[in-house]
């Protein structure tokens, strides 16, 4: 009978260690939930650093950001809505009785002045008398006046003469905004958050060339069509008067300076060359005041 006692004892103790190796201690438990609670506090962390580097970015650089972007917008609506109606605007240039191959000669001088205007542009964007800003404002006043002939004095100029205004324009739209329009970008934010500025402005220009596809299908008149470019292109001159400041001079290590300092909640301890008054907007300098 002992004995017999003795096997049932062993054999409950055999199921009880049975029992035992399925069961997980309660420690390890705690552990598991805290790496998670761990990863997911660190996510947190790093999606409310994302949201606040947005929030001190549109802050300090809101103004450049929306002059970039208001600024290659209006530019692609002349831009492309000339590229686009390239043959509405040379028969209203050359007349309705132009044989093709006239149009297409015209084309052809308009497109070697344009390349023309570009490498000029690559020539003198660099210099400091000249730079970014300057190119840019003057591209947008010349090309914005040249247009506002074409509509205005069509009838009253030859057609030799309205072409070779037209192709001014061309010049001096490839001298100026179409190069300065997505250079400037690139260069008036701090590195870290340059390529979504630089997107936002770019997508901005794209909505300029439907905006244009949209909008000259809808002109009247072949002189709409210049009156519309001309009026953009001031629209865009006074934009870049206001909003976008001249960094050709600049070593834009200090814009990344000032960067890490607004970070790190010391904004007003920086005094560099980044918040010196030639460095900054004409609204930039309003808003320092």
């Amino acid at each position: 009978r002992q004995q017999q006692r003795q096997q049932k004892q062993g054999g409950r103790l055999e199921e009880g260690d049975g029992d035992a190796a399925g069961f997980v201690p309660p420690s390890i438990v705690p552990q598991d939930v805290k790496v998670k609670e761990e990863n997911q506090q660190q996510q947190l962390q790093h999606e409310q650093q994302q949201q606040s580097e947005s929030q001190l970015l549109f802050k300090y650089y809101g103004i450049r950001l929306f002059g970039t972007s208001i600024t290659w917008l209006l530019w692609d609506i002349a831009f492309y809505g000339n590229k686009l109606f390239q043959s509405t605007f040379l028969l209203a240039l050359t007349g309705e009785n132009a044989t093709l191959t006239q149009i297409s000669g015209a084309s052809a001088i308009n497109a070697f002045v344009a390349l023309l205007g570009y490498y000029a542009a690559a020539m003198i964007v660099d210099k400091p008398t000249i730079g970014r800003l300057r190119l840019q404002q003057t591209g947008f006043v010349i090309t914005g006046t040249l247009f506002l002939i074409c509509g205005f004095l069509s009838e009253h100029l030859s057609s030799t003469t309205l072409v070779i205004i037209y192709l001014g324009s061309s010049f001096f739209g490839q001298c100026g905004p179409n190069c300065t329009t997505f250079l400037i970008p690139a260069e008036v934010f701090p590195t870290e958050m340059r390529t979504v500025c630089h997107g936002i402005s770019a997508s901005a220009g794209k909505l300029g060339a439907l905006i244009a596809s949209i909008l000259f299908t809808f002109a009247k008149t072949d002189n709409a069509l210049f009156l519309i470019s001309g009026y953009t292109s001031f629209a865009a001159a006074i934009f870049t008067f206001l909003t976008i400041p001249d960094l050709t001079t600049l070593d834009l290590y200090e814009i990344d300076k000032q960067w890490r300092m607004i970070l790190n909640g010391s904004e007003y301890e920086y005094d560099g060359a980044a918040v010196d008054p030639r460095h900054l907007s004409y609204l930039e300098r309003r808003k320092k005041r």
